[in-house]
């Protein structure tokens, strides 16, 4: 990666004022997109995610439907209570979430950002917790969608690890204002095209 890109780079995520860890990294992948196309593995610089990164992981799509986390953040791996590398992403969903994490990995080999809703599993010693997930794609320096780069932004503690997510309801149901009953969880796609 080249010295300007990378100053580039993180003078713009610095300029970024949300407060939240997750809209920081969001934006800082939409900075690396240039003319619309899927950002480089090698673009990215730890050094510009800053206080984000122990909520960033990078992972190696193996399979169309299959991620393989290669660097995980300690905000992470708090949830399962280990060194997650080398583990597929679905290690950290329930059972009945792992099918729709699956769907949402071959989107983002696609080309697609999927940015889903969390609600941790209930049960003894599991205080209440809820995060927000996305899955952004990132290429090899041939243009080729390889890796990933996700970021989890949680409210609240994790309590007993492993501490599992499922679905909650999508996003976008959830910024209405109106109760509703509860939908049943999706995808939701944001930003779609191949790279």
């Amino acid at each position: 990666m080249s010295e300007h890109h990378s100053t580039h780079s993180a003078a713009a995520i610095a300029g970024i004022t949300s407060n939240s860890v997750f809209a920081r990294v969001c934006a800082y992948w939409s900075i690396l997109r240039e003319n619309g196309t899927t950002p480089k593995r090698s673009d990215v610089d730890p050094r510009a995610l800053g206080d984000a990164l122990p909520h960033v992981f990078l992972a190696e799509l193996v399979a169309p439907r299959v991620a393989r986390l290669r660097i995980c953040g300690h905000k992470i791996e708090d949830l399962m209570g280990m060194d997650m590398r080398g583990m597929p992403l679905t290690v950290l969903f329930q059972g009945d979430a792992r099918n729709a994490i699956s769907e949402a990995v071959e989107q983002v080999g696609h080309g697609a950002r999927v940015i889903l809703s969390l609600e941790g599993e209930s049960g003894f010693g599991l205080p209440e917790v809820k995060a927000t997930l996305a899955l952004m794609p990132l290429a090899d320096d041939t243009g080729r969608i390889t890796r990933m780069m996700g970021v989890i932004e949680r409210r609240g503690e994790p309590g007993r690890t492993p501490r599992r997510f499922g679905l909650a309801t999508p996003l976008s149901e959830q910024a209405s204002a109106q109760p509703q009953a509860p939908a049943r969880p999706a995808l939701r796609v944001i930003e779609g095209g191949l790279g």
